[in-house]
């Protein structure tokens, strides 16, 4: 009976050792002849001089670039706007004064009211029933909802909140449609601007050609260029032809924070088309 047992331990030790001994040499043999580096998102980055010239001169000749061509940029940007206008019913024109950057900004023309449609008691009303509703959806969303749960929330707040201003308060709202789209293109300016400063900061420091880096700058701000205009346009025809009611909810949920998100995207596009070596 000893001796069956003593055997059978052998043998199991037996097997041990050679279980050991296969995985050493697996992991030898894999250490020998596989080569694997750490994702560039976690490995040392080494700035040569060169990298960090162009890390610090290229944000600073773009922002200087976009400062002087800021005129431009805002006059195209109305003349796209006045463009589409005309058939999205949306009663834009320019003022006859100067504002105070010198240029002749937006104004609702053809004598629509400046300040947009107040909403009804109705609007107001329903809007509040469907707000409270979307609330009360976001409540019970789980697993794979569960990222639209907080984005949904903030809507929602921001929502409530200006119901309860216009609910109280509802003539003395002071911001007009034309003053929101000078605003979503002052905003839209400055995350052109601030552009090269980012990619400054996290994409001309990779081991990648000048010319790449150049083409893909260009690119996301050409983005901007033709997105921002569409912005205001869409967002004027909803306050237009609904009510100035969802002004806030635009202004803050699709406006600098839109126009970041979408900047992380375009980045995130240009990071991964680096070579694999870039952090090398």
């Amino acid at each position: 009976m000893s001796s069956n047992t003593r055997s059978a331990s052998d043998e199991v030790r037996e097997q041990d050792q050679i279980f050991h001994a296969a995985f050493a040499a697996a992991k030898d043999g894999r250490a020998r002849l596989v080569t694997v580096r750490p994702h560039r998102s976690i490995t040392p980055l080494k700035v040569t001089p060169y990298l960090l010239a162009q890390a610090v001169l290229l944000p600073i000749l773009m922002c200087a670039l976009l400062i002087w061509a800021k005129p431009m940029l805002l006059d195209f940007w109305r003349d796209c706007i006045l463009f589409w206008a005309g058939g999205l019913n949306l009663p834009f024109g320019l003022s006859t004064r100067l504002n105070e950057a010198g240029q002749f900004a937006l104004v609702l023309a053809n004598g629509g009211p400046e300040s947009s449609p107040n909403p009804s008691a109705t609007t107001l009303l329903v809007t509040t029933l469907v707000t409270l509703v979307i609330f009360v959806i976001s409540l019970r969303m789980h697993d794979a909802g569960l990222p639209l749960k907080y984005p949904l929330r903030i809507v929602c707040v921001v929502q409530l909140v200006t119901l309860a201003y216009f609910w109280f308060n509802p003539a003395d709202f002071p911001y007009s449609i034309a003053r929101h789209s000078e605003e979503l293109m002052t905003i839209g300016y400055v995350v052109m601007l601030t552009t090269p400063v980012m990619l400054g900061v996290g994409y001309y420091i990779l081991n990648q050609g000048l010319v790449i880096k150049l083409f893909h700058t260009v690119l996301i701000l050409l983005f901007f260029v033709l997105m921002i205009p569409h912005q205001v346009l869409a967002q004027a025809f909803i306050l237009q032809h609904l009510s100035v009611l969802f002004m806030p909810v635009l202004y803050i949920c699709f406006g600098a924070v839109f126009d970041a998100l979408v900047f992380v995207g375009l980045y995130s596009w240009a990071v991964s088309n680096a070579p694999r070596d870039a952090t090398v």
